[in-house]
């Protein structure tokens, strides 16, 4: 039993009392590096909580990097962290953080707060007596506005009829792994590494075996994942996290190639497609080539930030079938016929061309900072989305670099915090650049620089 006080009067809420405990406590060092923790049932039971919250409490410390899941182990105090007299790292919305460069991370600076306003009342203005036509896949106009806009603008091959919506990406992962392929017959995924480690956690515990596959230049290797026996993939194919690497064509044909050869499924996280800072529109989706065996995965996070959470899903009728049949946790009907009517109207395109310009501005700083003040590393990847990958220098230790900098307010993810089933070739830091304006980050990677000094001193 893990003995953690909750205040049911106070306005923090009950998994952010928990996260804060444990934190503090693999800090101080009172939880050592492997020790286990009550499953999130028992822990649950012990607090006298609903066991979502202490679900959202360990997947929170899992993306931190403060605990690992793993099948048949349980979840555990994470054996990478810094001793306890050294900086650990600062809890998200930590007030001494000056930069938050961690990948995912976005400011509600990016949304379109205006124009999202105008569409919600232009809604609520034109819903008729009878309220929205409900659908145990999402709200009807919304699936077919998506269903257009992803063929237009990632040559997604999907009806109405076959697009689902859900919570956010994360609960899309969930839903697919948990009720889907295993009414399918798959008790087997292959996950990338590095990868997401929140993501392959919500695969173990729907019950599959989770086998990482290596990721290089190229992304995900194909002939590895031949021998895995996995029968489904989860990738990222368009800068993947967190290399940013992009899925080469001869990849992407042997990937499809097997996924028909097993009778599997590839699980295509689009998390950045929409997100391109190339030349052109980057390559679009896997799913147009395959749709009969790929599971397309989207959602708002990287486009209109935290104020809106929505995902949805695009599938052959076999899987909308059973999507279908689920608790999918898509927000309100309301929020659906507005972003439908966002969509419809050309605002959100309007949103993604001036979001891409930001990014670029803020990719072009990053790169520029990291040649001036850290010339021993590189970035990597492809210019997409919202992070870039730093090679470090060769014995660089990256976890104690980034504790060292979030000492010094910068918030960041080390390469090993995406480490999944062996550690990366090279050290690395991943540095996102959705939360920190482009004119701060040279301060921010002058402070990665200075620490870096730091833990090279004797």
């Amino acid at each position: 039993m893990l003995p953690i006080a909750i205040d049911r009067e106070s306005r923090l809420p009950m998994a952010a009392q928990i996260q804060s405990t444990i934190r503090e406590r693999i800090q101080d060092g009172t939880l050592h590096p492997g020790v286990r923790l009550p499953s999130s049932r028992d822990l649950a039971g012990d607090l006298g909580v609903s066991r979502s919250v202490a679900v959202r409490a360990y997947e929170q410390l899992i993306a931190e990097g403060y605990l690992r899941a793993t099948q048949g182990a349980g979840t555990r105090v994470a054996t990478h962290l810094p001793h306890p007299g050294r900086a650990s790292p600062q809890p998200a919305g930590s007030a001494e953080a000056r930069f938050d460069l961690r990948v995912g991370a976005t400011s509600t600076v990016f949304f379109p707060a205006r124009e999202w306003l105008q569409a919600y009342e232009h809604v609520g203005r034109s819903i008729g007596g009878a309220g929205p036509r409900r659908h145990p896949l999402g709200v009807p106009e919304l699936r077919a506005e998506l269903a257009a806009w992803l063929g237009r603008s990632r040559g997604v091959l999907v009806t109405a009829d076959e697009v689902a919506l859900t919570a956010d990406a994360d609960h899309t992962v969930g839903v697919v792994c948990h009720v889907v392929l295993r009414e399918l017959g798959v008790d087997h995924i292959a996950v990338e590494t590095p990868g997401a480690p929140r993501q392959a956690g919500l695969a173990e515990r729907a019950g599959l075996s989770v086998t990482a596959v290596p990721v290089d230049d190229e992304g995900i290797d194909v002939e590895a994942l031949k021998r895995s026996g996995a029968r489904a993939v989860l990738v990222t194919p368009v800068s993947q996290v967190p290399t940013g690497a992009v899925l080469s064509p001869g990849r992407r044909e042997a990937l499809l190639r097997w996924a028909a050869d097993v009778d599997g499924w590839v699980i295509e996280h689009d998390r950045d497609g929409h997100l391109w800072l190339g030349d052109g529109g980057g390559p679009l989706a896997l799913q147009r080539h395959r749709p009969e065996r790929v599971i397309y995965a989207g959602a708002t996070g990287a486009l209109l930030g935290p104020c809106v959470r929505l995902g949805w899903v695009a599938a052959p009728g076999v899987v909308a079938d059973r999507l279908g049949r689920t608790q999918l946790g898509a927000p309100d009907p309301l929020t659906q016929l507005t972003f439908a009517h966002f969509l419809s109207s050309g605002l959100l395109d309007q949103h993604v061309r001036q979001t891409r310009s930001v990014f670029r501005t803020r990719r072009s700083a990053l790169r520029d900072a990291v040649e001036e003040h850290l010339p021993g590393a590189r970035l990597t990847g492809v210019p997409a989305g919202t992070h870039a990958y730093l090679r470090l220098p060769d014995g660089v230790d990256d976890v104690r670099l980034a504790a060292a900098a979030m000492a010094n307010s910068v918030l960041v993810h080390p390469g090993r915090h995406f480490e999944l089933g062996h550690r990366p070739s090279a050290p690395g830091m991943v540095l996102g650049y959705g939360a920190v304006r482009s004119g701060r980050l040279a301060e921010a990677v002058e402070v990665l620089a200075a620490a870096m000094g730091q833990i090279a001193m004797p």
